[in-house]
């Protein structure tokens, strides 16, 4: 969803991915914005996923092994042939990396409602629907490498989805 007019379906990226993508006219929708196009994609819950993922993996003789590391050199030292790195933060200092710079993202989740089957992107603002959840997101805060919910934060996005669907 949008105020500004949405690109031409000639001049978005992967076009094929999305075949059956089209732009509702303001008397096909109640949103708050002149712009909303419609699609369907696919949307991959994260729990069952990475679950099944992991089954996956130590089913194909896969072992994880969670180690804490203070310099390249241990990793390098490592007799494995593939190292996944999850370092998260941690890289910045793991690497020597002093170009690295958070973006922190919060999210905030509502009870599961079964019947939402859609999701929302309207400006910064996003709606999953999970078995688990509602996830409702929109913040992005470069430079900040605190690991503390910020509640104002959550003030705001759950203020920015009330008035997405204030008119439903």
């Amino acid at each position: 969803m949008s105020d500004e007019p949405f690109p031409q379906n000639n001049n978005r990226p992967f076009p094929e991915v999305f075949p059956d993508s089209r732009n509702l006219e303001p008397p096909e929708h109640k949103f708050p914005y002149r712009y909303v196009r419609q699609f369907t994609t696919m949307l991959i819950e994260p729990n069952p996923y990475l679950r099944a993922l992991l089954r996956d993996f130590h089913l194909a003789g896969g072992k994880v092994v969670l180690q804490e590391f203070h310099t390249i050199a241990e990793i390098e030292s490592l007799p494995q042939p593939v190292v996944v790195n999850c370092t998260g933060l941690g890289a910045r200092d793991l690497c020597s990396d002093t170009e690295l710079v958070p973006v922190k993202g919060q999210l905030t989740y509502l009870l599961p409602q079964p019947e939402i089957n859609y999701m929302v992107l309207a400006g910064d603002y996003y709606m999953f629907p999970r078995a688990d959840g509602i996830v409702l997101g929109g913040t992005h805060v470069r430079g900040d490498w605190s690991l503390e919910p910020d509640l104002a934060a959550k003030s705001r996005v759950l203020a920015g989805h009330a008035k997405v669907f204030a008119g439903l």
